[in-house]
């Protein structure tokens, strides 16, 4: 009796540690399969989230990111005290250039922008503006007053977009007498403190086209003076470009030098052949 016991009691144990054994492996075979799920990354989110741009990518990226907000602010200033400076001016053609953009299309919308804003100051003072009146005054002093007369001195004031009918006109209008013969001419004053990409850009293309149309409705010759480098009221450059030689605003470095004039003698007007030396 007690040997069937025991074989029972063996024959219980060993069915039990079967049932035991088959029923925990597929536990620990989900727990490892569970545990290699949470460790292990999704392949494709992991290369679509960590791989770097192309370098493509970048180079086209990049720059039109940084020129827009660079462009964005150089507009944003010239709206915020009222003046398009020629600096500001040179930014934004360099930047309409890198990106295919029209520059005159950026300029006009500037400048009516200004114009409806209401924050134009009644007089620009800044470093460029100081020189600019400096070289006009220096320019003054090259036309000896016994032969010469400024008949009209523009000058660049102007609030909430109004201005007068002459700011649009060349800078000096004189009148040239000798023996008593006179003749008019006018005189556009630009002083730049270094050449800009192997030249001289002497004014907006629309400003360009304001002289011509003045040169062919007075019937006077327009001379384009400008100094280069030193300071307004002392150049170390000097050129006097007669407009109807040009065809742009901007004269290359190549042209300018045909007109190069000694910065240590006056201005002297050739009535008959109309030239300004």
């Amino acid at each position: 009796m007690g040997m069937a016991l025991m074989i029972i009691g063996v024959v219980c144990f060993i069915a039990g540690y079967f049932t035991y054994s088959s029923s925990k492996e597929p536990v620990e075979e989900k727990k490892q399969v569970m545990a290699t799920t949470d460790t292990i990354p999704d392949t494709a989110a992991t290369t679509q989230s960590s791989s770097p741009p192309s370098s493509d990518a970048v180079v086209k990226s990049e720059p039109n990111t940084n020129s827009k907000n660079e462009l964005e602010k150089v507009i944003e200033m010239a709206i915020a005290d009222g003046v398009l400076t020629s600096n500001e001016r040179n930014i934004i053609k360099d930047i309409a250039n890198t990106r295919g953009l029209d520059y005159n299309v950026i300029i006009k919308d500037i400048e009516n922008r200004i114009t409806t804003s209401g924050t134009a100051e009644t007089e620009i003072i800044d470093v460029n503006k100081r020189s600019g009146d400096d070289f006009e005054k220096y320019v003054v002093q090259k036309f000896d007053k016994r032969f010469f007369k400024i008949k009209e001195w523009a000058g660049d004031k102007y609030v909430t977009g109004r201005y007068a009918q002459t700011t649009q006109h060349p800078d000096l209008l004189l009148e040239h007498s000798y023996k008593g013969k006179s003749s008019e001419f006018a005189v556009e004053c630009k002083w730049r403190s270094n050449f800009y990409k192997g030249g001289i850009e002497f004014g907006t293309p629309e400003q360009f086209k304001r002289y011509q149309s003045f040169e062919s409705k007075r019937d006077i010759p327009v001379f384009i003076v400008i100094g280069v480098k030193g300071t307004g009221g002392g150049p170390e450059e000097l050129f006097i470009v007669p407009l109807k030689e040009i065809n742009s605003n901007f004269i290359p470095l190549r042209s300018l030098n045909n007109y190069k004039k000694n910065t240590g003698k006056n201005f002297y007007f050739d009535a008959a052949t109309k030239e300004l030396k």
